[in-house]
């Protein structure tokens, strides 16, 4: 039998909208490694479960209070048979059948070559606001990510490093020796920035490959409650990380999202919708974007609110709690 070189994991839970699409995409992919994939599902309540036994998958199901971003992830990769841990969102679609190959590519006997993620685009369905940003998010070009040298690695502005350090668990391709020397952390939210900072501390390289495509949108933005909570969290975790948003940093901030409102306008007027989804979206943006506001400057300062308090405040500790 061929030897797999490379897992595929994919984490579930109520992923029937989506897995069989992404499922017949993956096993469309046109590659010369033999490949497996492994299904985690964390008590799947819908159809999802009916849906991944029409495909030649390897199901583990583990109680939903087990579930952890980061400890689940490192128990896919504790159960991999290649020496490549694919991860992949369950609605996250690989846009082609070039997708594994462009992403596993990567991998050329570069000891210090670590990890690889895929560009993100929106899906048909995604807001006006969400998806400019998706579409505006990632750099156009293929980029290999290393610190070369450390004294301007230490003087990077927060900002710069955040963008620097990126990496996203959606679809990434990670050295599975690698990820069993240095696993996630289980973290709540940003499991995947966190693991990329310490690794690339560590000497190791990233790529961001923007060969390697899937279509992954979360409806963002459909309430200043929703979107408060999401930006209290990424606040949250790059202050945590990277000491983002000061003081000093609230009139640039300001101005920044003054630049996003004008930014949504010149997006919304040229989408080919109706007058009534435009004028809708319109009105709509600058109550978003004080949300957003709102919840970046409480992310920042969260050690100051009572440790009872911020689950009020999360939207992750929300969907935990769920």
């Amino acid at each position: 039998m061929t030897e797999i070189g490379i897992s595929i994991v994919i984490l579930t839970k109520n992923e029937a909208k989506y897995i069989g699409s992404t499922l017949d995409m993956v096993f469309g992919q046109d590659i010369d490694k033999k490949f497996e994939v492994i299904i985690i599902d964390s008590g799947s309540k819908d159809s999802t479960l009916d849906i991944v036994r029409r495909y030649p998958v390897k199901i583990s199901k583990i109680p939903a209070q087990d579930f952890g971003h980061g400890r689940t992830r490192n128990q896919g990769a504790r159960m991999a048979s290649g020496e490549i841990v694919v991860f992949l969102n369950a609605d996250a679609t690989p846009m082609n059948k070039y997708w594994l190959k462009s992403l596993v590519a990567n991998f050329n006997g570069d000891d210090k070559m670590c990890g690889v993620y895929s560009r993100v685009y929106p899906r048909p369905d995604c807001n006006p606001l969400r998806s400019w940003e998706i579409l505006n998010e990632d750099a156009k070009e293929k980029q290999v990510r290393y610190i070369d040298d450390f004294d301007k690695y230490h003087r990077m502005k927060p900002g710069y490093k955040r963008m620097f350090l990126a990496f996203q668990s959606i679809s990434c391709a990670i050295k599975k020796d690698s990820l069993l020397e240095y696993p996630f952390k289980n973290l709540e939210f940003g499991e995947d920035l966190e693991w990329s900072k310490r690794i690339m501390e560590r000497g190791f390289k990233t790529v961001f490959e923007p060969a390697s495509a899937v279509l992954h949108s979360h409806d963002f933005y459909c309430s200043f409650i929703g979107t408060f909570k999401k930006y209290f969290d990424d606040a949250q975790l790059n202050n945590r990380l990277l000491d983002i948003c000061s003081w000093r940093d609230y009139p640039m901030l300001s101005v920044h999202i003054v630049y996003k409102i004008l930014r949504d306008i010149s997006y919304i007027l040229s989408l080919d919708k109706s007058a009534f989804y435009k004028i809708g979206w319109l009105f709509y943006s600058p109550v978003i974007r004080l949300a957003e506001l709102f919840g970046i400057i409480a992310g920042a300062n969260s050690k100051y609110l009572p440790y009872r308090w911020q689950p009020y405040f999360s939207l992750v500790s929300a969907i935990k709690k769920n």
